[in-house]
């Protein structure tokens, strides 16, 4: 632990430090703080994690070092002062904020090779909740070693295919890459990890001592700060509160309409909703270092690995929030990240039939929603209905003329060629027939 910030392993500091920063990106946070006060006896830890770095596992947190290890607080070689102000969270993670750059909570499904981006941090997030919303209670219902966290994006990958064997030889030989030549978008992320592990890429996170905690719960002058934190969390969990309406309706929309869709793609349907309400990550072009250190990847599939056909596009989780987003987020049934793991009711071996199946269900779910007095007429999931519009692609053509061809993509989302000139090969172009696009749903406001 240090008590000067010089952007590596853990910095003790107090509030007065971090005052600016903070308001940049909290300012609401910052004005009520503020009117506290809190002095050099509050002690705030920044954390520098790296990027890939793992900051909570299904365990606990994990602390990063001057020296780019990492130490939970239950390791005997914890130090005095850190465990004395943090473990409060000993079993969870400390009430912390984001204050650059992102992190990705996601389920890690080994034996499965798919990641489920589950939430992604931006700068000004608070987690978790339950530091300052839980009371002592006889039952439990969080169940344990599900989530984890990492520094940056970990649901992430390149469009285009990079699975030549000599070309990632290639790549490792420059970079003294370790990894294997990925056989799905899964290992990318191992990949990537190594081409940056010299990168000075960081995100930081503000971890609150025991005391800020401890005053939130028992000081009447702070129930204001506590109050704004609770009206941040209420907002938080507002899809996850009502989504048991949701799953009835949409059971009672396939009663009412005779709907005996495959399970998994009635499920998907349903997460098709959920991620364009902005309650479950989609996918999209990184154009920013916000996620992950970008250039030097684009850097190392440019020169030493060779990609010179297409564009390096890299995809990264992002929230979609239809009231704002002008440009549209992607879901892939190649690369599922259903919260649900229903079943096929058959084993469908056409992309394109399967697109053109999820297509009625969603068709009809949105219809049915749509209408005027419906039971979700003036909620979320109404104006989603009534506003969003999702668009099926395929690089091959559909004779029903239901699916899009992948190449349209660029016409409505400039992003996919927006890459810096000096990553972008002559004669190099978009992919559009890489895997995630062959069986692609964009969400996007009509």
């Amino acid at each position: 632990m240090m008590d000067i910030d010089d952007i590596q392993g853990l910095v003790k500091v107090c509030w007065d430090d971090v005052r600016d920063r903070v308001a940049k990106i909290e300012p609401l946070f910052t004005k009520h703080v503020d009117n506290l006060s809190p002095d050099k006896s509050f002690p705030i830890y920044l954390a520098y994690y790296p990027y890939g770095a793992i900051e909570a596992d299904t365990q606990s947190s994990l602390f990063p070092k001057q020296d780019g290890s990492f130490y939970r607080l239950t390791d005997s070689d914890v130090p005095k002062d850190i465990y004395k102000n943090l473990s409060y969270s000993i079993n969870n993670a400390p009430l912390g904020m984001v204050l650059d750059k992102q992190l990705e909570l996601f389920i890690d499904l080994k034996k499965e090779g798919i990641t489920i981006p589950w939430l992604v941090y931006t700068p000004g997030m608070f987690f978790p909740f339950s530091a300052i919303l839980s009371i002592k209670y006889h039952r439990t219902y969080a169940p344990n070693g599900i989530l984890s966290s990492t520094a940056g994006a970990r649901s992430v990958f390149m469009l285009p295919n990079i699975g030549s064997t000599s070309h990632h030889s290639t790549l490792q030989r420059d970079l003294n890459i370790k990894s294997s030549t990925p056989k799905s978008l899964y290992d990318h992320w191992h990949i990537f990890k190594e081409i940056t592990a010299k990168s000075n890429w960081r995100c930081c996170v503000m971890y609150f001592s025991e005391k800020w905690v401890t005053k939130l719960h028992a000081e009447s002058s702070w129930i204001t700060l506590k109050n704004y934190l609770h009206e941040l969390a209420w907002k938080h969990y507002e899809y996850e509160r009502n989504r048991v309406y949701y799953d009835m309706t949409f059971s009672m929309i396939q009663k009412k309409r005779n709907l005996k869709p495959n399970p998994y793609l009635a499920d998907t349907a349903r997460h098709l909703f959920a991620t364009a309400i902005g309650a479950a990550p989609g996918f999209v072009p990184a154009l920013n270092e916000d996620a992950l250190p970008l250039g030097d990847i684009q850097n190392a599939y440019t020169g030493s690995y060779g990609l010179k056909k297409y564009f390096p596009t890299v995809m990264r989780p992002s929230h979609f929030i239809f009231e704002k987003d002008k440009l549209p987020i992607y879901y892939s049934l190649q690369n599922p990240s259903t919260h649900i793991f229903s079943p096929k009711s058959r084993e469908v071996t056409n992309m394109l039939l399967e697109l053109r199946e999820l297509e009625n269900i969603m068709r009809i779910f949105s219809e049915e929603l749509s209408k005027d007095k419906a039971k979700c007429s003036d909620t979320i999931l109404g104006e989603i209905a009534k506003h969003v519009e999702f668009t099926y692609y395929h690089c091959k053509p559909d004779r029903y003329g239901v699916v899009r061809m992948t190449d349209e993509i660029i016409k409505i989302d400039k992003r996919f060629t927006s890459i810096p000139k000096k990553y972008k090969k002559p004669g190099a172009e978009f992919s559009s027939d890489a895997p995630f696009l062959r069986g692609c749903v964009s969400i996007n406001r009509k």
